[in-house]
């Protein structure tokens, strides 16, 4: 049987203000009767390599895991341009908004354990905490800050965290804002908000977010490299930082590690290496019940609110039907089955997590720099993964 497999539409999905403008060469696979995982494997390396240095984007790295089994783990690039220092599998990259989801896995093993709730009313937990609206900052629920249906305009007080406003100090500002709508019925991503997790966890055990989260997630998982703060990654000597792109003089500039978001690390401030993130997606996939219960990782990627009707990137895919939000995720009805996803963007890292829970496969790719690759990257996989499904199946 013939196969044809098109991924030119993918140059389609450069989702980056700020993308290189190099075009990207996304060739179509060898078509091969041999049926072999380890092809796929192989396919997709070509493709990110060859894909990866057109880009000319200083550094990445790509972790991808199926079933319990870390299958490929690569650094490309270095960690900073004009130096011969490679990235390797446990140099540390910002991974942005995928501490969302990092972050909700650290919300069900709380839950597992009997000391937070997903319905858990914020006010109770945090008599501090308000809104204008009285009313609705009584009725707010763990569920509603995780999903971004607090009922907030869209990244309320994300310039303050920009400028280093510290996390207590935004969650008083909060008794100033209106909101556009009621709890529960609208998704507006938020950031500032997401903090709030990390107070009601503090109060809801006595440890803080950062004990939690080493002592929960990141030493049971063997994450050895991970960390939260803008002093862990400043002192770590394996790291790749971060560049900006010029479009005028089509070059990169290497630009400094700032610290913002490390304010709201729940948010979008974890430190991570790609062999972490492999660590990650074993947990992701429901291989360390010892962490979070299949329960609690059912709840996390249960969709809360529809968003197939807002202007995000993944509703472009091929494939994809309908899009919502979770709790910590993005879930998305692809080619009839469910994938869950987050990508993340800060301090110019690019980050992408996806897992297939239906083919027991994920993959997490970090970036040390904007490009047009980061956008196909994903679907990319997808299409590459889904053709070797049917050359075994045929």
């Amino acid at each position: 049987m013939k196969y044809y497999y098109f991924l030119g539409i993918f140059l389609f999905f450069s989702c980056q203000d700020n993308a290189v403008k190099e075009e990207v060469n996304l060739k179509e696979p060898e078509v091969v009767k041999e049926d072999s995982f380890t092809l796929f494997l192989e396919q997709y390396d070509k493709f990110f390599t060859t894909n990866f240095n057109v880009s000319e984007c200083p550094g990445a790295a790509v972790v991808i895991v199926k079933d319990s089994t870390v299958v490929y783990q690569k650094g490309f690039g270095v960690k900073r341009i004009h130096t011969t220092d490679s990235v390797d599998v446990h140099t540390v990259f910002r991974i942005a908004s995928l501490s969302k989801g990092v972050t909700a896995v650290l919300a069900g093993n709380l839950v597992d354990k009997g000391e937070l709730r997903w319905n858990q009313k914020i006010k109770k937990v945090l008599p501090e905490f308000s809104l204008k609206d009285h009313g609705q900052s009584n009725r707010l629920e763990v569920n509603h800050v995780l999903s971004h249906t607090t009922g907030l305009y869209k990244y309320t007080f994300s310039r303050l965290i920009s400028r280093g406003v510290s996390r207590d100090q935004l969650i008083k500002q909060f008794r100033y804002k209106g909101v556009v709508d009621e709890e529960g019925v609208d998704y507006e991503y938020q950031n500032a908000m997401f903090s709030v997790i990390e107070k009601v966890m503090e109060a809801q055990t006595g440890n803080s977010f950062q004990q939690l989260m080493k002592e929960r997630l990141f030493n049971p998982s063997g994450m050895d490299n991970a960390s939260l703060t803008y002093h862990d990654i400043m002192d770590n000597t394996n790291v790749a930082k971060p560049h900006t792109y010029n479009h005028y003089s089509n070059t990169y500039y290497l630009t400094k590690l700032h610290k913002g978001y490390y304010n709201v690390p729940a948010a979008g401030g974890i430190n991570a290496s790609i062999s972490d993130m492999g660590a990650y997606l074993k947990v992701l996939l429901g291989y360390r019940p010892d962490i979070i219960s299949e329960n609690s990782l059912k709840d996390i990627f249960n969709p809360r609110i529809c968003t197939s009707n807002e202007d995000t990137y993944v509703n472009l895919w091929e494939g994809v039907t309908d899009s919502y939000y979770a709790m910590g995720w993005r879930i998305l009805d692809y080619h009839g089955r469910r994938i869950i996803y987050h990508g993340g963007n800060v301090n110019e890292y690019k980050t992408q997590l996806m897992i297939d829970p239906e083919n027991k496969i994920g993959i997490c790719i970090l970036f040390n720099g904007p490009n047009q690759f980061n956008g196909p990257v994903i679907p990319t996989f997808l299409n590459y993964y889904d053709f070797y499904k049917k050359l075994k199946a045929d």
